[in-house]
C-alpha cells in the first residue's frame, strides 16, 4: 500500500486524488483507494473508463452469463495492464519532476517563510469570514445531531476488537508461561518466543480480533452522509489492531530479553514472565485508548468533511476563485485557495468532534482514558524502548546459527499471513455492472484526463473493427 512513513508525499498524493474526485462532484469515501500509488491511479482511470468499455464491448459478448463474465475478466485485465503501465510511467515522471524542483522550492520556503505564513494567514482570515458562518450553520443543522450516533457505532466494534487483541495476547503469553514451566525451561522458551514474535501476523489467531469489525453498521447514517461502504473504516481499525499486537509483542520480548541473564531456575522465569505481562498489558490499555481515540476522530472527519464540502459547494465553491488574487504569484506554489477553504471547513466541525470523543473518555466509555490521564504505577522505561532489530531467539539461545537473518524471516512471515480483506466483492471491478442491463447517462461528466485519451486511442488501434 501507500507508505505511511512519509509525512509529505503520501498525504499530498491522497489529497490530490481526493480533490480530483471532488472536482468531478464525487465526495465521500472511496473503496478503490487501496494499493500503491500506481494501483490507486489505475483504479481512478478504470473507474472512468469501465462504463465506456462496457458500452463498447458489452453488446458484443456472446454466450451465457458465466461465459460473458469470463470474457469480461480477460478484457478488463488486459485493459488494466495497459492502464497500469501508463500510470506507472506518468507517476514516475511526475515524481522525478517534483524531485528536480524540490531544491528550488525548499530554498524559497527558507528565504520567504515569514512572508508565506503572513500571506497564508491573511488568505485564511478572508476565507474564514466568508465560509465559516455558512459552515457553522450547516454543522449545527446537519452534522452535530448525529456525531454521537456515529461515534457510538464506531466505538462498540472497534473497542471489542482491541479487547480481543488484549485477550489473545494475554492467553498466548499465559499458555507459554505454563508450558515453559511444565516442559523444560529456557529451551522451550526459545521455541515459544519464536512463535510469539509472529503473533500479530498469524491469520487464525488474529481472526477473532478482526471479525469484531464486521459488526460495524452505520445504517441510516451511511445514506445520510453518503458513505459508500464501511470497509475503509474496518480495514483501518484492523490495521491498528495488528500494529498494537505487534507493539505489545515487541515490548514483551524486549523486556524478557533484558531479564533472562538475571534469572535462575524455572520458578524465577515464570514469575518474571508474569510481571512483564502485567506491565505490558498496562501499557497496552493506555496505548489502545490513545490509538482508538485518534481513529475515532479521523473516522468522524472522514465521514463529515466530504458531506460538508458537498453541502457547501453550491454557495461557496464558485466564489473561491476571487480569493486567488490575494496570493502573491511567487507564493502560488505554497498557498492553495482550495486547501485553505478545506481547513476552514474542518475547523467548523473539529471542535464538536473533539468534544464528543473527550466526553466518551471522561465517561470511561469502552475503556477510553482521558488525554490528561497518566497510567497508575506506570513505568516510564516502557516508553523509552526503541524499535531496535528483532531478537533472534533461536540463534542467541540455541547456539545454532540460522541460515536466514531474523529480520528477513520476520519480513517473509509478514508477507503471507494477513487476513485483512481489501474488497468484499467476489467479482472483478465492473463485472457486476456488465451483467446488468445498461442504463443511459452513466458516462462521467467533464473532459477526460490525458491518460484516458491515450487508453482510448490504444483500444481503437487494437480493435478488430
Amino acid at each position: 500500500g501507500i507508505s505511511e512513513d512519509s509525512r509529505v508525499e503520501a498525504p499530498a498524493f491522497t489529497d490530490a486524488i481526493r480533490m480530483y474526485r471532488q472536482s468531478r462532484e464525487q465526495y465521500g469515501t472511496w473503496d478503490m483507494l487501496c494499493g500503491n500509488q500506481t494501483q490507486v491511479l489505475s483504479n481512478l482511470v478504470m473507474e472512468e473508463l469501465l462504463p465506456e468499455l462496457r458500452s463498447a464491448i458489452g453488446p458484443r459478448l456472446k454466450g451465457k452469463a458465466p461465459e460473458r463474465q469470463r470474457t469480461w475478466i480477460q478484457v478488463s485485465d488486459a485493459v488494466y495492464r495497459m492502464v497500469y503501465e501508463l500510470a506507472q510511467a506518468q507517476y514516475d515522471a511526475a515524481v522525478a519532476r517534483c524531485e528536480q524542483e524540490r531544491p528550488q522550492l525548499e530554498s524559497t520556503i527558507r528565504t520567504d517563510m515569514d512572508q508565506i505564513i503572513t500571506s497564508k494567514e491573511h488568505l485564511a482570515s478572508k476565507i474564514r469570514a466568508f465560509v465559516l458562518p455558512k459552515a457553522e450553520v450547516c454543522v449545527r443543522n446537519h452534522v452535530q445531531p448525529y456525531i454521537s450516533s456515529i461515534l457510538e457505532a464506531l466505538m462498540t466494534p472497534t473497542s471489542q476488537g482491541f479487547a480481543e487483541v488484549r485477550e489473545v495476547f494475554f492467553k498466548e503469553v499465559t499458555d507459554m508461561n505454563m508450558n515453559v514451566v511444565n516442559e523444560g525451561g529456557l529451551e522451550r522458551l526459545v521455541e515459544y518466543m519464536e512463535k510469539l514474535s509472529h503473533l500479530a501476523f498469524h491469520p487464525v489467531k488474529m481472526q477473532s480480533c478482526y471479525e469484531k469489525m464486521d459488526q460495524l453498521k452505520l445504517e441510516g447514517l451511511q445514506q445520510r452522509f453518503d458513505v459508500s461502504s464501511t470497509s475503509v473504516f474496518k480495514q483501518r481499525a484492523q490495521i491498528h489492531m495488528r500494529q498494537q499486537m505487534d507493539d505489545a509483542v515487541h515490548t514483551f520480548e524486549t523486556l524478557l530479553h533484558q531479564e533472562l541473564g538475571k534469572l535462575q531456575g524455572k520458578d524465577e522465569l515464570c514469575k518474571s514472565i508474569q510481571r512483564i505481562l502485567e506491565r505490558v498489558l498496562k501499557k497496552f490499555d493506555y496505548d489502545s485508548s490513545t490509538v482508538r481515540k485518534k481513529f475515532f476522530r479521523e473516522a468522524l472527519l472522514q465521514i463529515t468533511i466530504p458531506f460538508l464540502l458537498k453541502k457547501l459547494a453550491p454557495t461557496c465553491k464558485g466564489e473561491l476563485a476571487r480569493f486567488q488574487e490575494l496570493i502573491f504569484e511567487d507564493f502560488a506554489s505554497f498557498i492553495l485557495v482550495e486547501n485553505t477553504y478545506e481547513e476552514v471547513v474542518l475547523q467548523s466541525v473539529m471542535k464538536d468532534i473533539m468534544q464528543a470523543v473527550k466526553e466518551a473518555a471522561v465517561q470511561r466509555k469502552h475503556n477510553l482514558y482521558r488525554d490528561s490521564m497518566v497510567m497508575h504505577n506506570s513505568d516510564p522505561n516502557l516508553h523509552l524502548l526503541g524499535e531496535g532489530p528483532p531478537i533472534d531467539w533461536s540463534e542467541e539461545y540455541s547456539g545454532q546459527p540460522e541460515a536466514e537473518p531474523a529480520a528477513e524471516r520476520r519480513r517473509r512471515a509478514k508477507q503471507v499471513v494477513s487476513v485483512i480483506q481489501d474488497d468484499e466483492g467476489a467479482l472483478p471491478y465492473g463485472a457486476e455492472a456488465l451483467l446488468q442491463p445498461g442504463s443511459p447517462g452513466e458516462a462521467q461528466p467533464g473532459s477526460p484526463p490525458d491518460a484516458l485519451r491515450e487508453i482510448r486511442e490504444a483500444l481503437a488501434r487494437e480493435s478488430p473493427g
